[in-house]
């Protein structure tokens, strides 16, 4: 009796040994990479102050941007649910401008710009919302991550579209309305000569972002 236990341990034991050997030899999951290009990529921030609306703009969004290689590979059969990525994305503040340097100055200094001279965002989650409605339409997805600004760290939740542009290129777009406050931005007041103008605490960040395969 105590053999044939022995012999059902010994069984058990090799058949445990086997699956570890069978779970570590499965191919880890691809992910494709795609590197920010410059040309076609921006990002605004719109506001509105009591004697205008304004904008600012940049052209320069750096970063990469990982996608599921799998998905990537046959997108038109992809359900609802999330989707492996991975995407680090940053503007330099200097290079958001308004097409007027007072105002340029003030909201650098607003945003603390010499301590954090970027604005950040680091991905965390990736969930696929609606596939196109046509061949060369864009995908819907909503994603959480981490926006930085001036210093200050805040979970978000953004959505966002991812459309092919050509061969190995994609274009993510996406809007959020942010409260400088929760940034511990004050809302700048420049002064005029008929006195002070005050902007309104909420902006909406919008971006176009080109990335693209290595050939």
């Amino acid at each position: 009796m105590k053999h044939r236990t022995s012999k059902l341990s010994s069984l058990r034991a090799a058949l445990a040994l086997a699956a570890l050997f069978a779970a570590g030899s499965l191919p880890a999951q691809t992910l494709a990479r795609f590197d920010a290009q410059f040309s076609g990529s921006k990002m605004k921030i719109d506001g509105t102050s009591t004697v205008h609306d304004w904008t600012m703009e940049g052209t320069i969004v750096a970063g990469a941007l990982e996608l599921d290689a799998a998905f990537l590979a046959a997108p038109d059969k992809a359900k609802p649910g999330k989707v492996a990525a991975k995407a680090t994305a940053s503007v330099p503040v200097r290079s958001l401008k308004s097409g007027k340097d007072s105002m340029d100055a003030v909201m650098q200094d607003a945003m603390k710009q010499t301590q954090f001279p970027k604005i950040e965002f680091r991905l965390a989650e990736l969930a696929l919302k609606e596939t196109p409605k046509s061949a060369d339409g864009p995908f819907a997805f909503d994603s959480k991550g981490e926006l930085v600004i001036a210093g200050v760290t805040n979970k978000i939740s953004l959505p966002v579209s991812i459309q092919r542009v050509g061969p190995g290129r994609l274009k993510t777009t996406g809007s959020i309305p942010v409260k400088m406050s929760a940034y511990g931005i004050t809302a700048p007041a420049p002064k005029i000569a008929l006195g002070l103008i005050t902007t309104g605490d909420e902006v909406k960040v919008s971006f176009e972002w080109i990335t693209a395969q290595k050939p």
